[in-house]
């Protein structure tokens, strides 16, 4: 991660959806199942549509909008799911979210008023994962998407075996 220089640490933002996308579409790619299949690419669709909302609040700070970054991690990501159930994985990842989580409201704290509305839905955005992880980790909950859910413009729909 970046030191906390603003603008520049909000490259950071950006830089999480992207690995969230590449996570999201690398575990979408060996779910064990439909339930799990619908929670990744809703998880892949918060990514997508947060890092799209998020290009014209980087361009306007003249930071760089390419994807180029390591994304060693992903591998990690994948494996923890292959190799644990549902509500383990959803433990095992719960401090990367955590993690996002205190970052950002680090980043609100530095930034002008003029940028708080972005700022904000960030950490709303990843406020939302959390609740889903926090949900999922205690066992299977058919609200567990909701906050997530909510956050996005384009849901994907449900299937109708769930």
């Amino acid at each position: 991660m970046s030191d906390m220089e603003y603008p520049a640490c909000i490259r950071e933002l950006y830089e999480s959806e992207i690995f969230g996308e590449a996570a999201s579409l690398a575990v979408l790619a060996v779910t064990k199942n439909e339930r799990d299949r619908y929670h990744m690419g809703t998880l892949l669709q918060l990514e997508t549509e947060t890092k799209a909302r998020l290009r014209p609040f980087l361009t306007k700070h003249g930071i760089t909008l390419s994807e180029q970054m390591p994304l060693n991690d992903v591998d990690g990501i994948v494996d923890a799911y292959k190799e644990h159930n549902w509500q383990e994985f959803a433990a095992a990842i719960k401090p990367v979210v955590d993690d996002f989580l205190h970052r950002f409201k680090e980043i609100v704290q530095l930034g002008p008023e003029e940028d708080r509305d972005v700022l904000e839905s960030m950490v709303r955005h990843e406020s939302a994962i959390l609740q889903w992880i926090e949900l999922e980790s205690k066992g299977a909950d058919d609200s567990s998407l909701d906050s997530i859910i909510a956050e996005l413009q384009y849901p994907l729909p449900k299937p109708s075996s769930l």
